[in-house]
């Protein structure tokens, strides 16, 4: 996962419901020829036909034998759409995590965050292959359209397509003189400045100069501490600049370069959990904040105080210091407030894009086409780690401690570290059959080369015990930590893809038409991934014994213990690992990584089309994401095996009653290979483990329908619905984290092995998956919108009401309560005035206008000194958010 798309949807969530729109740091961008686009696309708009480039070329999406949805600027204004997340609303078949910024078209996504694992929805910005979904979502001053293509793209797209495509096209410059300002305000303090400019320098050259600066004071998330609230809070900026240019006749050429800047929040989920007061959580490396609030933590040492949540006894007889008074975790009674010392903070430096498209129109009746891009950024985040607003705690020496020179004072502010610099550009050249000849065909050769470092680290900046650790195998020195950290997990990779491809469209009659391609993809993944733990204060009884001395109770580097290759009869690593650890002079230890994953794809279709009205569809297509690296923990078997999915689709498009309604129906089944799931392994010691496992396999089928309804003049009506089955087959067992004894109703540990260690309190039990639902696949989702047109002399007056269903939803492969989110509802309503001569636009608008909780992704938690999880962390939509935004536009 991109934390950094995370955040850009973080911000979008507020400041783009505002109709702001943040655009992100590659900003979506459009196809070569943009004079030819804009006039094809003229007419066809006033009809109320939608062109897309869902196969690169220019087709009304009715003709398109596609399942594949699209908005275009006018669109999504008058009905609200401004976020990944409403995007997703209406678009059958995706789903979309805004706390994650991970999307998933029909359960076929990316379940893990680690960069060195893809994405299985691609993103294009203008033709060109972007690692971030937030592009797909610029604000409509940027974007032209945005175009959602259902079920693998393996043969045209290619790259990490295997679930599908998103396509954003920029606005592009003008043929005539054209600038444009926006202004926004909204509650929680948002507001919103926008400006373009465009227009033609002379006959060949065309230009666009645009610009935003987003501000939204409050967050969505409550601070009871008395930190600021977070969630969307903050400001970015962005600025592009385009030209467009017919060089000579047969030549054109297009250009763009942009560049953004964002310092915000980030929080966009709550847990609503009682705090865990154990003195020390499985598997952590430090002490827990939250023990300060453990009932026998205040009590007199010599005082009896047996609970539950306690490790001892007896009393403590600790004091804390805490920032605020709250002691209780204000989640549990409102799951939009939190209690942390530390605010989060998060920031985007050095981000910047370049876009290139060289259009050659051969005399040959086919065109050369140049599509390459480059975009470089950074990315931090920090965030509070130990969730709590605790801020010291005194624990005092036992009663007969000798040893113990005096209390010891452990500062459990954890800072969790994120950091993401990333480089990545592209190359690809196409060849293009132009004219009218029954057989068309595109052919075409890609290039994509990416550099990224990744890390995480977890700082106690005032625990100074931890710079001095002393080696676990050894006892002698280690070296030093002066960052203070408990835990530190990088790469460094590089990854190389190439391909190349083709496909034949042949009009064999009028009415029927075959299509045939294929595409061959490599890709190399390599790098250095880089790992350290140190443990200090883990034992109650030795802090009260010896308290923080140095020579008794000093900061333990345990690394050697929770990597592979360095203990005595470990067995060999597994593929795609290039050399044993090594340890490095700074105290981290090194691997390296190296592996090549390559796949032919394709796909096969017929179409019939009876009459002008009407479009039947069947295809197959064949869809490849390349393998990877759980990188960053020098874990045993790093190594991810690829996915390939085998697609079958039948289609119906149709314009009913003199084309007053629109139908788009599909139907699909999936078998769907090597699907990667990252699954948390506890150790009997340590931090807990994330290994990525490849599913057997997973079948799925589904129905997707799209209407469009015109019932009398200025009134239209649109409703979509989509179902999903997407079910696991895989008899191999597995571990919950969080029900490692499988107590949880549901649990499934017939066939598995016995248990034959113990973690903690529990036993490792596995459990089976097979028959369960495949997380992110949201079985029912309905949207439904109206919009009625009231023309007066002065203008117009459209009316907009949307409601939007989603049914409840697992968000892992164990399908347990404390894995589902629950159903729910949302309303939004739009007013839109339009002037006659269109100068100007006022928008109001309300989204979520009843303030329901809306879930996007869920996931159990689980207390130390319970069975299994009871509760859940929530990753939720905004609430109530409202404002206005005044266009106003100069020809």
């Amino acid at each position: 996962m991109s934390i950094k798309q995370s955040l850009l949807v973080s911000v979008a969530v507020g400041a783009a419901l505002a109709g702001a729109g943040a655009a992100s740091a590659q900003s979506a961008s459009r196809p070569a020829n943009a004079q030819a686009q804009a006039q094809a696309q003229a007419p066809a708009e006033a009809e109320g036909t939608v062109i897309v480039t869902a196969e690169k070329r220019a087709q009304s999406i009715e003709k398109v034998p596609v399942a594949v949805s699209a908005y275009t600027s006018k669109q999504r204004d008058l009905i609200g759409i401004q976020t990944i997340q409403d995007l997703t609303d209406f678009t059958p078949g995706l789903a979309y995590s805004t706390s994650l910024d991970r999307a998933f078209i029909r359960g076929v996504g990316r379940q893990t965050n680690n960069l060195s694992t893809q994405p299985g929805v691609a993103t294009y910005v203008d033709g060109v292959y972007n690692a971030s979904v937030t592009s797909a979502a610029g604000d409509t001053l940027f974007l032209d359209r945005t175009e959602i293509l259902r079920g693998p793209q393996g043969t045209l797209y290619g790259r990490n397509a295997i679930g599908g495509a998103i396509n954003a096209i920029s606005r592009a410059p003008s043929n005539t003189f054209y600038s444009e300002g926006r202004a926004t305000v909204g509650n929680y303090g948002v507001y919103d400045g926008e400006a373009a400019v465009s227009g033609p320098v002379n006959d060949q050259l065309r230009l666009r100069l645009a610009g935003e600066y987003n501000n939204q004071d409050q967050g969505f998330f409550k601070n009871v501490a008395g930190g600021p609230s977070e969630g969307g809070s903050g400001h970015n900026w962005y600025v592009e600049g385009q030209a467009d240019a017919n060089i000579t006749p047969n030549l054109e050429a297009w250009v763009k370069a942009d560049a953004y800047g964002l310092d915000s929040t980030y929080r966009a989920s709550n847990n609503n959990a009682p705090y865990d007061t154990d003195y020390a959580l499985l598997g952590s490396l430090g002490p827990n904040a939250l023990f300060a609030y453990n009932p026998c933590f205040g009590v007199a040492q010599t005082v009896a105080c047996s609970n539950p949540a306690s490790p001892s006894t007896f009393g403590i007889g600790g004091t804390y210091t805490q920032v605020g008074t709250v002691t209780t975790n204000p989640g549990v009674n409102n799951i939009r407030d939190f209690n942390t010392a530390t605010p989060e903070h998060a920031n985007t430096t050095d981000d910047y894009n370049i876009d290139l498209h060289l259009t050659y129109n051969t005399p040959w009746n086919f065109d050369i086409k140049y599509v390459g891009g480059y975009t470089h950024y950074k990315y931090h985040l920090t965030t509070n780690y130990d969730a709590s607003a605790v801020t010291s705690l005194t624990i005092p020496c036992a009663a007969g401690a000798f040893l113990c020179s005096g209390p010891t004072v452990i500062y459990p502010t954890t800072i969790f570290n994120y950091f993401e610099d990333k480089t990545y550009f592209s190359n690809e050249v196409d060849f293009a059959s132009t004219g009218n000849s029954n057989l068309q065909w595109i052919a075409g050769v890609y290039q994509y080369e990416e550099f990224y470092g990744q890390h995480i680290d977890f700082p106690s900046p005032r625990q100074t015990e931890l710079a001095q650790p002393i080696s676990a195998l050894t006892f002698g020195p280690a070296a030093p930590n002066p960052n203070l950290s408990y835990y530190y997990a990088g790469q460094q990779m590089k990854e190389d893809s190439y391909a190349g491809f083709g496909q034949l469209d042949w009009k064999i009659t009028d009415q029927i038409k075959l299509t045939g391609g294929i595409r061959y993809s490599q890709d190399t993944l390599s790098g250095t991934e880089y790992f350290r733990a140190i443990s200090w204060g883990t034992s109650l009884a030795a802090l009260q014994t010896y308290g923080a001395s140095p020579i008794f109770n000093p900061a333990l580097d345990i690394t050697p213990y929770l990597i592979y290759g360095v203990l005595p009869g470990q067995t060999s690593p597994g593929p795609g690992v290039k050399s044993a650890p090594r340890l490095l002079a700074n105290g981290w230890w090194a691997r390296n990584l190296g592996q090549t994953w390559s796949a032919p794809t394709g796909t096969a279709g017929l179409e019939w089309t009876p009459d002008n009205d009407t479009l039947l569809y069947a295809k197959y297509s064949r869809g490849y994401k390349s393998g990877g690296f759980n990188a960053g923990y020098l874990y045993q078997a790093p190594e991810t095996g690829p996915e390939t999915l085998d697609a079958y689709e039948i289609g119906a498009k149709r314009q009913w009653f003199d084309r007053k309604l629109t139908t788009n129906l599909s139907l699909f089944y999936y078998n769907y290979d090597g699907m990667q799931i990252p699954l948390s392994v506890q150790p009997t010691s340590g931090p807990s483990q994330t290994i990525v496992y490849n599913m057997k396999q997973v079948v799925s089928y589904g129905v997707e329908l799209e209407t469009i309804w015109t019932p009398f003049e200025h009134a239209q009506i649109m409703f979509d619905y989509s179902y999903l089955n997407a079910t696991i087959h895989d008899p191999n067992c597995f571990l919950d984290s969080n029900d490692p004894d499988a107590r949880a109703p549901g649990a499934n540990s017939r066939g598995c092995p016995a248990p034959s260690s113990a973690t903690g309190i529990f036993p490792n039990q596995f459990q089976k998956v097979n028959g369960q639902q495949v997380p992110e696949s949201t079985p029912n989702k309905i949207a439904l919108n109206g919009a009625y047109t009231f023309v007066f002399e002065p203008g117009s007056l459209t009316l907009s009401a949307s409601y939007i269903w989603k049914d409840k939803t697992y968000d892992s492969i164990f399908n347990r309560a404390y894995n589902l989110a629950p159903s729910y509802s949302q309303v939004d309503l739009t007013a839109t005035f339009n002037d006659v001569n269109n100068r100007y636009t006022i928008i109001l608008f309300g989204k979520n206008v009843f303030n329901t909780l809306g879930y996007d992704g869920v996931a159990g938690y689980r207390l130390n000194y319970e069975p299994y999880a009871l509760y859940k962390t929530f990753g939720l939509i905004p609430p109530a958010t409202y404002g206005v935004q005044l266009q106003v536009r100069f020809r």
